[in-house]
């Protein structure tokens, strides 16, 4: 086996990811971010996207890699403009798989950065079974991982079958000169991929599990009745008394997620995307509980503009709101988010049900836009059909091409809400995007998602569970207040640039941490673990009074408070960049870990699949 390049890189990195060839959530946004930026660029001389090849995908050589993928081979097309099916094709028959292979791009985003990646998808539909059951074995045998426990689960069976093929064709993909290859498995799913890579990778390659979040965390904290109050609080008392998450909450086991995560002390490095994530991997078990942990925050895709570019923006804004609901709000709130319920939506409720009255003090209106899609996308036509009929979306209807899913039970919350208010009302906008495409012939032809950060006076985040919120602070940069939950990740990012920053950045009004953690008084871990409903209701309603308060005393009242949020967020947001945290956290950790010797010496079947 080849001797490791040298530390400092360049560095050859495969993420196995199920966002491999779209963005569909927070995994995708954090790849995105890293394929755009410089330094990362700068560091890395290769990046591949590993995969599963399934649904639509299979359809055609277009779906099968996505209309941003070239396409450079296809096992199931015949395919292969680089003569890369000789070092395939023993893989795809030793396996029982079919081989995608092309190059990514991501296009330009709103800081006019692009990038690019190659994308390696494997269809694991037909496996071969007498391989796929060895392999199984073998996890068993040196990790005590029961596979045949979850193999019902198609979560955990996909990734499974993934994982050698997979191996083997990344170990096919790098020459010699290009190694170590860091392994990122980003979350459980690229756990078994990089479990492999433990076993028989040697020198060739290094492993690193992403968390994005912890599985067992969030399992935990959302369907607790007290949600992060209780959970948060549990976690820290039993850690305190050196007792770990199943010493507090029982057995853990059946949960897939857990069964994979707690085994991610066996890998090279645990990179936590917020202090929160970093507590709760340590929390696992005694053997997560290790300077393995590291922490390297994600990076802010801030909205960026000037002053002029905010005004304008407000006045598209504006002019739509005053189409829609009749009037064009002093204060503009808006919330992005998945329709989940760790994104705690009804606490933003609570805040502007205290915000109205002192609100309408001052002759004041405002208008709290909830922009969260959980089903398909609407056509224009569709759109423009509903805001014809009966006002969309101001006004909404039960059913799909309208209300589907959980965004019928955040309309029954928002309908009981604009009932009882009269200076502040909720909107909510079930069509991710803010263009005329997306909302319709109400909507300026300028009209952009940046429109909407740019405008915005004020950005909700108060999460229940949020290993790090990149959304709730996106609009920083664009001199919007962030109110955001003290579990989210992001918060602890901010406080560290604050930190950085120094004295001065102490007094910028830019971020609002609502703290639901923080308990009326002492209880013990028996109180905790029975806390009702009733209890974490009394303790967000006192939270929600001083959030309320504080963010009436901050919300600009003339240009000149504008013009100072939008030049203090801009700075805060500066030192979460994408950039400086890839130069501050990843790299020096990749170069850190591509040094390190590994546990075991190389094997040739690093190289070669044992057919």
């Amino acid at each position: 086996m080849p001797e490791s390049p040298a530390s400092a890189g360049p560095f050859t990195l495969a993420h196995v990811t199920h966002e491999a060839i779209e963005k569909m959530g927070g995994i995708g946004t954090v790849l995105e971010g890293m394929m755009t930026s410089a330094v990362y660029q700068q560091a890395v001389r290769r990046s591949i996207l590993i995969g599963p090849m399934g649904g639509s995908h299979l359809e055609s050589p277009l779906k099968r890699l996505g209309p941003h993928v070239n396409i450079r081979y296809s096992s199931v097309d015949h395919i292969d403009f680089d003569g890369l099916g000789r070092k395939f094709h023993p893989i795809q028959w030793a396996f029982g798989v079919h081989i995608a292979y092309g190059i990514r791009t991501y296009e330009k985003n709103h800081h006019n950065r692009e990038g690019s990646a190659e994308v390696l998808l494997i269809d694991v539909s037909r496996p071969d079974r007498e391989q796929l059951a060895i392999f199984k074995m073998r996890l068993w045998e040196q990790f005590g991982l029961d596979a045949r426990r979850y193999e019902h689960d198609w979560g955990f069976e996909e990734y499974c079958r993934l994982a050698e093929p997979a191996f083997y064709a990344l170990s096919a993909l790098v020459p010699a000169s290009e190694l170590p290859c860091i392994i990122f498995s980003h979350e459980f799913m690229g756990l078994c991929t990089a479990l492999k890579a433990v076993m028989d990778g040697g020198d060739a390659f290094r492993t690193v599990f992403h968390a994005h979040e912890c599985a067992t965390a969030r399992r935990l904290t959302e369907h607790h009745p007290g949600h992060d109050t209780a959970f948060y609080n549990l976690m820290r008392q039993g850690a305190a008394k050196g007792m770990f998450v199943e010493d507090v909450f029982g057995d853990q086991s059946g949960f897939m997620r857990h069964a994979l995560v707690s085994r991610a002390h066996r890998l090279d490095a645990i990179v936590a995307v917020g202090d929160p994530t970093a507590e709760e991997m340590r929390f696992l078990n005694a053997e997560t509980n290790s300077d393995k942990v590291r922490l390297v925050y994600n990076g802010l895709p801030a909205f960026y503009s000037d002053f002029d570019e905010e005004t304008r923006s407000r006045q598209l804004v504006n002019e739509w709101a005053q189409r829609v609901i009749g009037y064009a709000p002093d204060v503009l709130m808006t919330h992005v988010a998945r329709p989940v319920i760790s994104k705690g939506f009804w606490r933003d409720l609570k805040v502007i049900s205290h915000l109205d009255a002192a609100l309408g003090g001052e002759g004041r209106t405002g208008l709290l836009v909830i922009l969260s899609c959980g089903a398909p996308p609407r056509s224009m036509a569709e759109v423009n059909r509903m805001a014809g009929e009966y006002g969309w979306p101001w006004h909404h209807r039960e059913g799909y091409p309208d209300l589907a899913g959980p965004e019928l039970e955040i309309f029954q919350l928002i309908r009981q809400f604009n009932a009882g208010h009269t200076n502040v009302k909720v909107m909510l906008v079930n069509q991710f995007g803010w263009s005329r495409a997306a909302l319709g012939d109400a909507a300026h032809e300028d009209m952009t998602f940046a429109t909407l950060r740019q405008a915005a006076d004020v950005e909700f985040g108060q999460s229940i569970y949020e290993p790090f919120g990149i959304a709730q602070l996106e609009p920083l940069g664009s001199g919007a207040i962030c109110v955001a939950s003290s579990v989210c990740g992001c918060v602890t990012s901010y406080q560290h640039v604050v930190n950085r920053l120094g004295d001065r950045a102490r007094s910028y009004p830019n971020v609002i941490v609502a703290d639901y953690t923080r308990l009326d008084r002492p209880m013990n871990l028996d109180e905790l673990r029975a806390m009702t409903q009733q209890q974490r209701d009394r303790i967000e309603e006192r939270v929600a009074r001083q959030v309320a308060a504080e963010l009436h005393r901050r919300l600009p009242r003339d240009e000149d408070q504008r013009r100072r949020l939008l030049q203090t967020g801009r700075e805060l947001a500066d030192g979460m960049s994408w950039d400086t945290v890839m130069a501050e956290g990843m790299i020096p950790l990749l170069s850190e870990i591509a040094a390190r010797s590994p546990k075991q010496p190389a094997e040739s079947a690093a190289t070669q699949p044992a057919l």
